[in-house]
């Protein structure tokens, strides 16, 4: 059975319900790759076993889900990054079943209790036994501003016996508790409050690979200098470090993590590139116009990073946006519209 949030018999921030044990297999397996099939390329370890407890609350601009599922591997690539654009945060708790890391780069693990952490913008890989979790979609826009390191949070795994986890465990227990009971307006009301401790959850847990010697304030209100002022042309890493008084050898080494100012710098311009190409009120712009505007002077040049970054090229990305605009299908502006949609 799945229930939409438009069914006059559930509650106003009732997104989708669904018990797949009353569905036949084919429809519970549609429904998976629906939801989150969506997302990430779902390989499931018995297909034939295949069953999901799935419900999904809103608060404002962020979803709360609970899921009970069996033994599966997500991964999430970097082409499929650039095809959808994506780009939220995954807040996760694991309330049974195990979750691990499968890229091969760090070896992490989450037991029940342990905070994951997922970024949508970020390649994923991971595994899980059978398990059941819960977890808060966040726009990027919502929280990464409150973030000192927004963009070393993918696949993240915090203490169960951190004492702020535990607070924002327990925080979500009792909204995903609470809201079957509110209104629209008033659990969103609960959003802000949410996202703030989510970031003092994650800016206040100690991370073990923090260089010495970063002012990690300072270095987040870098950030979000450089953010706001990316397509500026005349920006460069000498001018950054004279605009906050700190030597270019300081800089240097507080985004030594990046790979350097000048490649965060880049990282950022092209995040705005794709969001211009899939713009229908900019096509009558040429990709190389695109990629001038966004500090690139040669097309070779912005293709090739363009592609290095996104995993589509940016004329693919263009080819993606255009077919949606002739369909009228249109491209969802985010996941959240996505999953709006789900069981209709």
């Amino acid at each position: 059975m799945v229930k939409v949030r438009e069914s006059k018999d559930v509650c106003p921030t009732l997104v989708v319900e669904a018990d797949t044990r009353t569905m036949p297999l084919k429809r519970a397996l549609d429904f998976w790759q629906e939801t989150a099939g969506s997302l990430y390329d779902v390989n499931i370890s018995q297909p034939e076993a295949f069953h999901t407890t799935h419900c999904t609350f809103r608060l404002g601009e962020l979803l709360i889900t609970y899921c009970v599922s069996v033994a599966q591997k997500l991964s999430r690539s970097s082409y499929r990054i650039g095809k959808d654009g994506y780009d939220h945060f995954e807040v996760q708790f694991f309330l049974a079943g195990h979750w691990s890391r499968q890229d091969g780069r760090l070896e992490a693990q989450a037991a029940p209790g342990n905070l994951i952490i997922h970024d949508a913008a970020q390649a994923h890989a991971g595994s899980a036994g059978d398990f059941a979790n819960l977890t808060l979609f966040v726009p990027r826009a919502l929280l990464a501003p409150l973030l000192n390191r927004p963009d070393e949070q993918n696949m993240r795994v915090l203490a169960a016996d951190e004492p702020m986890v535990g607070l924002l465990r327990n925080h979500m227990d009792n909204l995903w508790r609470t809201l079957p009971l509110l209104d629209e307006r008033q659990a969103a009301t609960l959003a802000l409050p949410t996202v703030e401790l989510i970031a003092a959850t994650l800016n206040g847990v100690n991370r073990e690979d923090v260089a010495r010697g970063i002012a990690v304030a300072q270095l987040g209100e870098i950030r979000r200098y450089i953010d706001a002022h990316a397509l500026d042309s005349t920006m460069d890493p000498a001018g950054i470090a004279a605009a906050f008084g700190i030597s270019l050898r300081k800089l240097t080494y507080m985004f030594s993590s990046e790979g350097g100012v000048a490649t965060y710098l880049q990282k950022r311009r092209l995040n705005l590139a794709r969001a211009a190409l899939r713009d229908p009120a900019q096509a009558h712009k040429s990709i190389a116009e695109i990629g001038l505007e966004h500090g690139f002077v040669y097309a070779h040049n912005f293709t090739r990073a363009f592609q290095r970054l996104h995993g589509l090229t940016p004329r693919e990305i263009r080819a993606v946006a255009q077919s949606n605009w002739m369909t009228g299908t249109g491209e969802s502006k985010s996941w959240f519209d996505r999953a709006s949609l789900w069981g209709r």
